[in-house]
């Protein structure tokens, strides 16, 4: 499939979203998912890479700035890591780091996606 057609097919698809369930579900699967997902394979794959701005450019079509910059600046939030729920503290060491992990490399897709949806 050529990457165009995922982007444009995904802004559809929120069109489709945002008329079902509302503009918060709609936000939350083309900017939250879809195009942090496509920034993190921009990393690795130069054709996700040429087609960002365009794919921005259809974002901001859908968005007001405003509504985008409210979003982000929530966007995956998690909840404060609980210890409590483990019996083995190596386990809740162990799951404590790769949330960690995870949450840093989150918000830096997201700081990504902030840059380039944000940007004037």
């Amino acid at each position: 499939m050529e990457i165009h057609k995922i982007w444009t097919e995904q802004c559809e698809a929120a069109k489709t979203v945002e008329g079902e369930f509302g503009f918060q579900k709609a936000i939350e699967y083309l900017v939250g998912e879809k195009f942090i997902n496509f920034i993190e394979a921009a990393e690795t794959d130069a054709s996700f890479r040429e087609e960002i701005p365009a794919f921005v450019a259809e974002i901001k079509l859908m968005f007001e700035r405003w509504q985008l910059a409210v979003y982000l600046d929530k966007a995956r939030t998690t909840a404060p890591f609980d210890p409590t729920a483990y019996d083995d503290p190596e386990d809740a060491e162990m799951d404590r780091q790769s949330e960690l992990r995870q949450s840093a490399n989150e918000l830096l897709l997201v700081e990504r996606a902030r840059d380039w949806l944000l940007e004037d």
